[in-house]
């Protein structure tokens, strides 16, 4: 069966912008749903409620006042006779105490909104047939209920409290047709004006609170989400491991985790405060306070979005801080800090470090046994062809193979393992890279191309280290790459600071697959390699501050062409 105004059900409903059908079809609901639906029951509805029953309250006592004026001008002898008074002093009683109600209880609001309703019709009903001549002026009266039902009730109720209001007001013209009034005519084509106005002014009610019931739904669905992600992010702060505080622009605290309290060794007390308006505190109670200004000082002279120092807390703890700007928040930009203890990072590089340890001996031990092997058993042989020289000379050959194997695996091993770079200050590596592309181009000439975008351009990369990637990667290069002209190319980026420098072949590109183990030692294709090569020159770039990629270019077109990059940090010079 279709019932008018109930609220539909569904995606289409919570999507849609606008009121419901006046049709729409809903499974059967309680009465109290179908004349009060629970979305209009809501605290910001009665607020509104409690408007409406100040307005009520303030309509009673017009109306006593309008009736005792009347009476005292002695304008009408008709005026209103001794009953009316009674009927509005009872109704300004029953609206003070709906007021108090609904300011005193917050429940039951729509006992209360069917309760004023009731009322108000019963009131004016009755005022409108025993005020005498006053009786025509009370039909604007029924506005309140008639806007109560729209705003509170359902379509149904909302037309039937228009409808009884429009049945009084022709009531009151018909009992005045049968009086033989004159003014019977025009009072009967007045009431009917007004009623139907009645009608319009109830549906568009209804309307207007369908609409802001929606929006108060999705105004509460949304407040509900922010509310949960706040508290998500909220506690994935607070069990980070590292120190997070977020300072805005005018060095008052926003938020700071209990690491950051237990690295800056800070009570709770002493966080609480010094508080500001709005309950944060501010940063000048911090230990971290002057380091913290003086790196945003830092970041704006630099024009930088992230900065990362070292810091000491008078407890003698050393902290690692990194600054980042929030340049996107409500209300101005912010400062995120995270602090991490050295300690703990140190201790964590040491674990990193004796596990590659581990897993390179596993590697070096397994990379020596095959040799040591083979050594072995020409060894044994030796004796059995002693007679025989070529056959000796051919297991001599051998023996000496394996141990060059053997050489140049513990020579690697032993590059791994020798100090940082020694100090070195700027230089150009254009002469560098002119030696080592002439020493690789001389078998065949015109088989390695150079690029140099500046000749002057400076770096601070220890030379022995570069020359040793450089030898490495061309290396490679030469092994994959085509006797075709310029089928290897050396190239150095940069102008007055050198950015990057690219070694590029012609060869077949390596695999997706495999480029996640590019740089493992001991991960080699090649019968002749160890496979240490890539993962020395990627420890040799990570000692002088750079970085060795290996990228594609154009990989999805018809020629993709692979090469290594040894990437400059922008602030290596510093």
């Amino acid at each position: 069966m279709r019932v008018w105004g109930r609220r539909p059900r569904g995606p289409a409903a919570a999507d849609s912008a606008f009121a419901q059908s006046l049709f729409a079809t809903v499974p059967p609901l309680r009465a109290s749903t179908v004349l009060m639906p629970p979305s209009r029951l809501g605290r910001e509805r009665l607020r509104t409620f409690r408007v409406l029953a100040g307005a009520r309250l303030a309509m009673g006592l017009l109306l006593l006042g309008w009736l005792v004026l009347l009476r005292n001008l002695q304008s009408h002898p008709e005026v209103a006779a001794d009953p009316a008074y009674w009927i509005v002093g009872a109704y300004v009683v029953a609206a003070a105490v709906g007021l108090w109600w609904s300011a005193a209880r917050g429940t039951a609001l729509s006992v209360q909104v069917l309760a004023s309703i009731a009322i108000d019709l019963a009131v004016f009903s009755v005022l409108q047939f025993t005020a005498g001549y006053p009786a025509r002026e009370f039909a604007l009266i029924y506005a309140l209920p008639v806007l109560a039902a729209g705003i509170y009730g359902t379509l149904p109720l909302t037309l039937f409290v228009a409808a009884i209001v429009t049945f009084m007001l022709l009531g009151n013209a018909a009992f005045a047709v049968l009086s033989g009034r004159s003014e019977a005519e025009a009072l009967l084509l007045n009431s009917a004006f007004v009623g139907a106005a009645y009608f319009a002014v109830a549906v568009l009610t209804w309307q207007l609170s369908q609409r802001l019931a929606q929006q108060e739904a999705r105004a509460s669905a949304i407040e509900s989400q922010a509310r949960r992600q706040m508290a998500i992010n909220q506690r994935v702060i607070e069990t980070q491991r590292n120190g997070v505080m977020v300072v805005d622009r005018h060095m008052v605290l926003e938020a700071l985790n209990p690491a950051a309290q237990d690295l800056l060794d800070l009570p709770w007390r002493d966080a609480m405060t010094a508080r500001s308006a709005g309950g944060r505190r501010a940063l000048r109670d911090l230990p971290v306070a002057t380091v913290v200004r003086k790196a945003i000082e830092r970041m704006s002279i630099d024009a930088e979005d992230v900065f990362e120092t070292q810091i000491l807390t008078p407890a003698g703890r050393s902290l690692l801080l990194r600054l980042s700007t929030l340049g996107d928040l409500p209300g101005g930009p912010g400062y995120l800090i995270v602090l991490q203890d050295l300690r703990e990072i140190d201790a964590r590089v040491q674990q990193e470090k004796l596990a590659a340890m581990g897993r390179l001996v596993a590697s070096v031990a397994h990379e020596i046994r095959n040799p040591l092997g083979a050594i072995g058993q020409a060894n044994q042989l030796a004796g059995e062809y002693a007679g025989d020289p070529a056959q000796l000379q051919r297991l001599h050959h051998l023996i000496g193979q394996n141990v060059e194997r053997i050489n140049r695996t513990v020579e690697d091993v032993l590059e791994l393992g020798r100090n940082a770079p020694r100090e070195v200050a700027d230089s150009t590596s254009a002469a560098l890279l002119r030696e080592v592309v002439a020493e690789f181009d001389a078998p065949a000439p015109g088989r390695i191309g150079l690029f140099i975008q500046d000749d002057a351009a400076l770096l601070r990369f220890d030379p022995l280290h570069l020359r040793r990637v450089l030898v490495n990667l061309l290396s490679n290069a030469r092994r994959y790459a085509s006797a075709a002209p310029r089928a290897i190319e050396v190239r150095q980026l940069g102008a007055g600071r050198v950015r990057e420098i690219q070694v590029a072949n012609d060869g077949p590109v390596i695999d997706a697959e495999l480029r996640a183990q590019l740089f493992e030692p001991f991960r080699t294709t090649s019968h002749r390699g160890v496979g240490l090569g890539l993962y020395i020159s990627l420890e040799l770039c990570a000692r002088n501050g750079a970085r060795l990629v290996y990228r594609v270019e154009d990989e999805q077109g018809d020629r993709p062409r692979g090469h290594f990059a040894i990437q400059i940090a922008p602030d290596s010079a510093a």
